[in-house]
């Protein structure tokens, strides 16, 4: 939600707190209840997807690249003493598959990196009973096993927080438009209002205040 749009829905919750407040004096009219209804329900279906475009995913991020780091020197740690294990006993395909360091981890990019260490892992769990003697066991296998699933939620995480964000985003213009729908009717029925506190307050109301400067009234579409 932009600046204007997030000034538009401040403009229209004072008009529905001004509508509610003077409800006794409209509630006999039909046809102005009516569109009073129709735009109260215009507001509320706008509220949810006003919190949602204000989704934050940085900090998901931050974290992720912490556990990324972990997992890598988990991984490479393992890995390079399973490469001196398939040296010994002349596997060497094995051996060539596990020469990796922290830092080609990192220069791999997200994916590939993920998909080695995922690789890594594959390749030397079955082999864990025969690893004592480089130090590499069921609970140090558990630990990488325990990075390499938070990373993948870390990672999913704000992938699935941005299209959620963008889908409230993209709902915003549709919502907006049934509002100045409803609000181009109250305008011209609040004329039989002239005259009184009532109309005098939802006239007021209808000014848009931008954050970032002077009250201006609502383009008219």
């Amino acid at each position: 939600m932009n600046t204007r749009d997030s000034n538009s829905q401040r403009m229209a919750r004072n008009v529905k707190a001004v509508l509610h407040q003077y409800e006794p004096v409209w509630k006999e009219k039909p046809r102005v209840a009516t569109e009073v209804g129709i735009f109260d329900s215009a507001v509320e279906k706008m509220e949810p997807h006003a919190i949602g475009s204000l989704i934050v995913t940085k900090g998901f991020t931050d974290n992720k690249d912490a556990v990324a780091l972990e997992m890598y020197t988990e991984a490479a740690a393992i890995a390079r003493r399973v490469s001196i294990y398939a040296l010994d006993t002349g596997d060497y395909g094995l051996h060539d598959q596990l020469r990796v360091s922290r830092g080609s981890l990192v220069n791999m990019g997200e994916e590939t990196a993920y998909h080695k260490v995922e690789d890594i892992y594959n390749r030397v769990l079955p082999l864990v009973p025969l690893l004592a003697d480089y130090d590499v066991d069921e609970t140090k296998m558990t630990g990488l096993k325990t990075l390499m699933a938070s990373y993948k939620a870390l990672t999913d995480k704000p992938r699935n927080l941005t299209l959620e964000r963008k889908r409230h985003n993209q709902t915003i213009p549709e919502v907006k438009k049934e509002q100045r729908q409803s609000l181009y009717k109250l305008d011209s029925l609040m004329t039989m209002f002239a005259g009184t506190d009532f109309y005098r307050d939802y006239k007021n109301a209808r000014i848009i205040i931008d954050r970032g400067g002077s009250p201006k009234e609502e383009e008219k579409k």
